[in-house]
């Protein structure tokens, strides 16, 4: 995928977190928090935050005198959890999953959602995640099942498509359902040295109060906008009044709900 077009940034970010949020990551968010029992906890580490969904709900989640480092390679995307979550006692921080910018051992437990099938070189962020774990750490991350698991975002990459010539059609929406073989996020954990691991499939669904709020996330509130955009500038309007249709006849509107599927994993140091 070309750098330009997978870097959220200008409007997209925001956009991201107004559609995309409460539909998409909304209830994995609240799912993943659920998990996080440890009360012996005093660093954690979250890698990928975003707009920083997940990150409230971790915080919640935690003991309050546990310190939480939410980490994101995006300005943009960190901009916006930063703004969103300012009273909160959480420190961002712009970083790389690939070189995490941490000692060995700091953390008693990282979690990331959504965020590691972005990562370019997933076998050295598997060990990076290990390395900055503390023994007896926990390492706690999701990642969307195959799109055809995900219907209201595959009906919409294949309107898209429609805009492209044959196999010129925006990378994006194929990067968020990349990593969903169970076998090869089981290898990715054991090759870092993860061990006792768990890789559970979680169905959820996704609301959003209307079929348009849907179709703007998946056309304006990701990277996909920038590809679009560069084809021809009235495309993104096209598409989000064509989506928003089709979205409504599948989908329901005043609410829309949709089927979601994601592999919740877990593994210990």
């Amino acid at each position: 995928m070309k750098k330009e077009f997978s870097t959220f940034s200008g409007t997209v970010p925001a956009l991201y977190d107004q559609y995309m949020g409460p539909l998409f990551f909304e209830p994995y968010a609240a799912d993943i928090a659920s998990r996080l029992k440890e009360n012996n906890v005093h660093k954690v580490l979250e890698i990928a935050c975003g707009t920083g969904r997940a990150t409230n709900h971790i915080r919640k989640a935690i003991p309050a005198s546990a310190d939480l480092i939410a980490t994101d390679l995006n300005p943009g995307m960190l901009a916006v959890a930063k703004e969103t979550l300012k009273e909160t006692n959480i420190e961002f921080r712009i970083a790389d999953a690939q070189a995490l910018p941490f000692v060995d051992e700091s953390f008693d437990l990282i979690v990331c959602q959504f965020g590691l099938m972005f990562v370019p070189d997933k076998p050295t962020a598997f060990r990076e995640a290990f390395r900055v774990l503390k023994k007896g750490g926990r390492l706690l991350f999701n990642t969307w099942d195959r799109i055809e698991n995900n219907p209201l975002s595959g009906t919409v990459k294949d309107i898209v498509a429609t805009f492209f010539a044959p196999g010129n059609s925006p990378d994006f929406y194929k990067v968020p359902f990349s990593m969903h073989n169970e076998q090869e996020l089981k290898r990715l954990m054991e090759d870092a040295g993860f061990t006792n691991i768990t890789i559970d499939l979680v169905t959820k669904e996704g609301v959003t109060p209307t079929a348009a709020d849907g179709a703007k996330g998946l056309v304006l509130g990701t990277p996909a906008f920038m590809e679009i955009s560069a084809t021809d500038p009235s495309a993104p309007e096209k598409i989000v009044a064509i989506a928003e249709k089709e979205i409504a006849r599948l989908y329901g509107d005043n609410p829309c709900k949709s089927e979601l599927n994601a592999w919740v994993c877990e593994g210990w140091k």
